[in-house]
């Protein structure tokens, strides 16, 4: 059994996304929000069929629970500080704390051999370059999602997130949501974005990265797309547009991946 940890929300709400970027400024706060990474690793558990239950924490309580169950920081803060996000697994048959979430997946494509691999052998490099790349092509989304955060978190969480992240920006996260006209132009960009993702696809014998194979990228780009639908509203028009954006082929997407999107764990 694998126990996987996650940000606790909202009754009925399923959270979603980070990133590792503008580079810098929005690596640190969005990697800390990780939602979207819930999806990756709920796809992947799923996926390989691989039993687990799910633990969430609130905001505060993360760092100290982390340390308590041996869990790894993934990264450090501008300071230098330990810095432990979720999700991250413990693995209770060989007593593993795993963190990050390309990690995780190398970790259980190795662990569990019999279980259909969801990085390929020999892909391995190709599929690291996409991740890293996929978050900076992401870049522009999250100035919209981010605020989102505050509706989707458990008061003691939204406060923990809004006090914290608030404070690293230097001004209050709700202002930092684009409006009006810029709010127009930012989302022209975030389809651009797809259009990029659209054009890789496209070079595709499949309707997969790696043809007719599910991959670990084709995990990453449905899970930002279920970010995309839990921070915006699956009513919005924004979600709207999204899903016929490159002729529907991210709602393809989804609905090819759903036998594997259970996050009720």
């Amino acid at each position: 059994m694998i126990t996987f940890y996650d940000i606790a929300a909202k009754e009925g709400v399923k959270p979603s996304p980070p990133t590792r970027g503008r580079f810098g400024e929005l690596k640190l706060t969005i990697r800390s929000l990780n939602w979207e990474l819930k999806f990756i690793h709920s796809y992947i558990l799923n996926y390989k069929k691989l039993p687990y239950k799910t633990v969430a924490f609130e905001y505060p309580y993360l760092e100290p629970e982390f340390k308590k169950l041996g869990i790894p920081p993934s990264s450090k803060k501008p300071d230098g500080t330990p810095f432990y996000t979720s999700p991250s697994i413990i693995d209770n048959e060989t007593k593993t704390p795993v963190t990050d979430s390309y990690k995780i997946t190398e970790y259980l494509d190795e662990t569990y051999p019999d279980t259909p691999r969801v990085i390929p052998k020999g892909s391995e490099a190709l599929q690291a370059a996409f991740y890293d790349h996929f978050w900076q092509l992401m870049g522009p989304i999250f100035p919209i999602l981010l605020p989102t955060a505050l509706d989707i978190l458990n008061p003691v969480s939204a406060e923990y997130f809004d006090r914290t992240r608030s404070a690293y920006f230097g001004k209050p996260l709700k202002e930092m949501a684009p409006q009006g006209d810029e709010r127009k132009e930012v989302w022209k960009k975030v389809e651009k974005s797809f259009e990029t993702l659209d054009g890789w696809l496209n070079k595709s014998v499949g309707p997969f990265f790696m043809g007719n194979t599910i991959t670990f990228a084709d995990f990453t780009v449905a899970a930002m797309l279920q970010g995309i639908k839990v921070c915006m509203g699956e009513n919005s028009q924004e979600w709207r547009d999204v899903m016929t954006w490159h002729n529907g082929r991210w709602k393809a997407l989804l609905e090819s991946l759903e036998p594997y999107a259970s996050t009720d764990n």
